[in-house]
């Protein structure tokens, strides 16, 4: 069976989203699967992502969601750097075998003006990952658990309206780009410092509410304040705070450190780990919890 590979456009959205909901999972329904293809915060998409078209149906399919995102450098100033969050990566079994799967993901992620990233990768897929220059992100978390001491040292603002007063422009942008999505911000006050924090909060495993941290403003403040942060956010009884290995620089005192079931992986040449985030990605659109 011959197949094209392609990028998808508008037409293909709905063939793409009973595919997924079909063959990938059926507990995810078209209307969230739409929800790659459909997002607010990028106009003028490049594409909808790649599809695998043979005889005239959509068999497979990786999902690219778009962002233009603010990065800082280390002289204080920044520039936009596009990412591109690769996910919904499906092939039909019936063009299993035929080096489909590398090809695909290989036409995806061909743009070095791109920065890609996997979050929720198959153990299944790491062969192809590494073929087609991936890396790993990151490997392990930490997690902090509430002490039952007060929060020292810290303010931790919650309220979504408090946060908007106080946010910056570009931190607004980023809270208006979700809007409506699963994310928990926190503004954190330390010593004159302050930054954004956002959470995904979900009961994951043995009923243990996960913290995951999304996004960090400010590394450095984070890695000296994030037992106090814990102690001032989380919920009383099984829960803890967690962040990957990136967002946290050094060995933070207190923590425990703990491998991530699958890594996860970026390929890009313009920027470095701790830059990449868990923002503007599947996480978001689809409500997903990170493993």
């Amino acid at each position: 069976m011959s197949a094209l590979i392609r990028p998808a456009g508008p037409a293909d959205i709905e063939p793409v989203c009973a595919l997924l909901h079909d063959k990938m999972n059926r507990k995810i329904a078209p209307d969230r699967w739409r929800k790659l293809m459909t997002y607010g915060w990028m106009a003028d998409k490049p594409d909808l992502g790649r599809v695998v078209e043979a005889e005239g149906r959509i068999l497979g399919y990786v999902g690219m969601v778009y962002a233009d995102r603010a990065i800082a450098d280390s002289a204080g100033g920044g520039r936009s750097e596009r990412t591109v969050n690769i996910c919904a990566w499906y092939l039909d079994r019936s063009l299993r075998g035929l080096g489909l799967g590398t090809k695909i993901m290989a036409d995806a992620t061909a743009d070095p003006a791109c920065s890609y990233d996997i979050m929720t990768s198959s153990k299944n897929t790491l062969a192809i990952l590494d073929e087609v220059g991936y890396r790993v992100l990151d490997d392990h978390r930490y997690l902090w658990r509430k002490t039952g001491a007060p929060a020292q040292g810290v303010a931790c603002v919650t309220d979504p309206a408090a946060i908007r007063e106080r946010a910056g422009a570009a931190e607004r942008h980023l809270l208006d780009d979700h809007a409506g999505l699963a994310i928990t911000p926190v503004l954190v006050e330390a010593a004159g410092e302050r930054m954004l924090l956002v959470f995904s909060v979900k009961r994951k495993g043995a009923d243990v509410t996960y913290f995951d941290l999304l996004h960090v403003g400010d590394r450095a403040l984070f890695a000296r304040h994030a037992q106090a942060v814990a102690d001032a956010t989380l919920p009383e009884g099984a829960a803890v705070l967690a962040a990957d290995c990136r967002f946290v620089p050094g060995a933070p005192e207190g923590a425990a450190r703990e491998p991530l079931p699958v890594p996860r992986f970026y390929k890009t040449e313009r920027l470095k780990p701790h830059q990449i985030d868990h923002l503007y990605t599947e996480l978001q659109l689809l409500d997903l919890k990170l493993d």
